[in-house]
């Protein structure tokens, strides 16, 4: 049982939506107006903003494999001028939650983060999904700022946001 990252490519473009279309549901859909997210999948996730983020330099982009399936993802940007580097995305599916494949991750990340001279790491996290605040507490995380999420289609109750931030 073995975790590796592939990068993405553009020619993975489909492979990247597909997937982002089975594990994002099941997490995230009770946040938007009538269950349907489809909206915020295919902005953050149509070939224009793919295109974009594969073009920054300062930033890797993986697929998660774990027993050779494609199981999520996760985008580093690394802050060179600020010494910081932002986790901007980690999804898994969840029905590999729980195996520690999360713990290996994040340490992948700071070993990334530290190999471009990172002195920290952040994120942002939804102030509701509480099994994932607890997780990034437990990593060493500490909440440093909140803040509202600006989208029309989000319900009220689940607009607020933390960024957290460990140091290396």
């Amino acid at each position: 049982m073995k975790l590796h990252l592939q990068p993405i490519t553009l020619a993975k473009h489909d492979a990247l939506l597909q997937l982002m279309q089975r594990i994002y549901p099941p997490a995230y859909q009770h946040l938007w107006i009538n269950n349907d997210c489809n909206w915020y999948i295919n902005s953050q996730y149509n070939l224009k903003q793919l295109t974009t983020e594969l073009q920054d330099k300062n930033a890797n982009y993986y697929f998660v494999e774990y027993n050779n399936k494609t199981i999520g993802i996760l985008r580093l940007v690394h802050q060179k001028s600020l010494a910081t580097t932002k986790l901007h995305r980690l999804y898994l599916d969840q029905d590999y939650q729980g195996l520690g494949l999360g713990k290996q991750l994040m340490q992948l990340s700071y070993d990334f983060a530290r190999a471009n001279q990172s002195k920290s790491i952040w994120l942002e996290a939804m102030d509701t999904q509480l099994q994932a605040l607890q997780f990034y507490k437990q990593c060493g995380f500490k909440i440093v700022d909140s803040y509202a999420l600006d989208f029309d289609l989000i319900l009220g109750q689940f607009n607020g946001m933390h960024k957290m931030s460990k140091q290396l």
